[in-house]
């Protein structure tokens, strides 16, 4: 036995991994990737067998019902687009809003027989539907048998069956596919994938159990179906007028927007939510973090785009953003407000641009407007961080907001104007009105630096050449003091 001691050599290091790295994603547990594309579908299969096929296959179907022809009733002059308040939009498809019912009729090869007879209506958005998510949905005609969409037969007239279908209030906001399914022995016979039957399910404010319900028609038909709009600008002392067409029923405006929601990777199972959807598009509306569809610019240099006074329409702005995929260039506050309104609109959600005259904007969130003097009396620029303009746009729009305590409810703040961010990107809101006229500053979403906006102290302070501040004077009345939006119904100004 030896006493000497053996030192371990060590190994040569492990080689250095080749390739590109791993890609890291934030979804945690999930299974597959979170559907989040619109335009993303999956084929439905035409027959979905129950049982395996005996040797010869499947016995000829013939004796079940067939599906001949499928009528969307999709005319604007037609019943659907009356009742839904879609007849303006400037779409070849059928255009229709949740919470109420709509009418189908569907030709069959021989007359429908209740009592022998099953079939159903399905609808799919997105990669990967599934009836749990609401991206999957059969709604059946018969009372005995319901889904989440309530179904009934309104009129049969031979071979061929008008069909009701009332959307659940709260569904998904898009572009749906629609198949017909006819229950066999053997399995579900489908119709083939026909893009002239998709359709569009909007938001609804004249549907009470929407989230978005405006129970005033005066208000409703200014800011959902008014497509011309008055911005104020200029000055306190000043004020002055920019007439904008919103356009948010021109031919390709509505894609434009479903485009805006899959670009921003929103999955589809948000999209029923209005608080979710128009605090999504508050930062897509800006370029500053996601690419999205206005690019800033106060330089005054406007050399390779668009100078903001040259705007006076949202329609080119959309259009071009939805076929280039590039930001449009430039925009200033009343451009992002304006082409925000579109947007809101579009979708069915009651929405106005605001103007608040002398607004400030609170960099570090204490609530106040600091202005820092120097020994001469002069505004140090260097060290204010805070700021007022003469004037400021955002929005306004309308929903439910069950996530606060009630009252709160009714007109919520949104800004798309890159300012600060708000949990890691630049956008601002939904904010409650009511929160904010009664000081309650600490309900979502940026409710505080709103309030800011509109009703903080100018604060000045003096600093001296060792660093010492003194306090000089307090204006409790300058920021705020006006704020304006038209009329509803009217061109004046309220």
């Amino acid at each position: 036995m030896s006493d000497e001691i053996v030192t371990p050599t060590p190994s040569d290091a492990p080689p250095v991994p080749t390739g590109p790295p791993p890609k890291v994603t934030n979804r945690g547990r999930t299974a597959v990737p979170i559907a989040s594309s619109n335009s993303d579908t999956n084929e439905v299969p035409e027959f979905e067998p129950f049982i395996a096929p005996g040797p010869r296959g499947f016995p000829p179907l013939t004796e079940f019902l067939d599906i001949w022809e499928v009528d969307m009733i999709k005319r604007p002059e037609e019943v659907n687009k009356k009742e839904h308040h879609t007849m303006l939009y400037n779409s070849d498809y059928l255009i229709v809003r949740r919470g109420q019912e709509f009418r189908v009729k569907i030709a069959f090869n021989r007359p429908y027989k209740p009592a022998e007879d099953q079939f159903a209506v399905e609808f799919t958005i997105g990669s990967s539907p599934h009836y749990s998510k609401g991206t999957y949905i059969p709604v059946f005609p018969t009372s005995e048998r319901q889904s989440i969409w309530t179904g009934r037969v309104i009129e049969t007239n031979g071979n061929t069956v008008t069909m009701g279908i009332t959307p659940l209030a709260s569904c998904i906001v898009g572009k749906y596919n629609m198949y017909i399914a006819v229950m066999t022995p053997f399995g579900i016979r489908r119709t083939r994938r026909d893009d002239s039957r998709a359709l569009y399910i909007l938001f609804n404010p004249w549907a009470a159990d929407d989230a978005v319900f405006l129970d005033d028609e005066k208000e409703r038909d200014e800011c959902v179906m008014n497509e011309m709009g008055i911005i104020y600008h200029g000055a306190h002392g000043d004020i002055a007028e920019r007439d904008w067409n919103y356009g948010q029923f021109n031919y390709g405006i509505l894609d434009a927007c479903l485009y805006i929601m899959d670009r921003s990777d929103m999955p589809i199972t948000n999209r029923g939510d209005p608080i979710k959807v128009s605090r999504k598009a508050s930062a897509m509306l800006d370029s500053r973090d996601d690419d999205g569809v206005l690019m800033g610019n106060w330089s005054g240099d406007y050399t390779y785009g668009v100078a903001p006074t040259s705007w006076t329409g949202s329609t080119e702005i959309l259009l071009t953003y939805a076929s280039s995929k590039m930001p449009v260039a430039y925009a200033q506050c009343w451009v992002y407000a304006a082409v925000f309104n579109t947007f809101l609109r579009c979708l069915g959600i009651p929405s106005r641009v605001v103007t608040n005259y002398y607004s400030a904007h609170d960099n570090d969130g204490n609530l106040r407007t600091d202005i820092i003097l120097d020994e001469t009396g002069r505004i140090d620029r260097v060290r204010t961080r805070d700021s007022i303009w003469n004037y400021h746009c955002w929005n306004e729009c309308f929903m439910a907001r069950p996530d606060l305590p009630p009252g709160f409810g009714g007109w919520q703040v949104v800004d798309a104007t890159p300012q600060e961010t708000s949990d890691g990107l630049y956008r601002c809101g939904p904010a409650s009105v009511q929160a904010i006229k009664h000081g309650h500053i600490c309900y979502p979403f940026d409710a505080a630096f709103v309030f800011a906006e509109v009703n903080s102290d100018v604060v000045f302070h003096s600093r001296s050449k060792d660093g010492t501040m003194e306090l000089v004077k307090v204006n409790p009345t300058h920021i705020g003091r006006l704020v304006l939006t038209k009329a509803a119904g009217d061109v004046t100004r309220r």
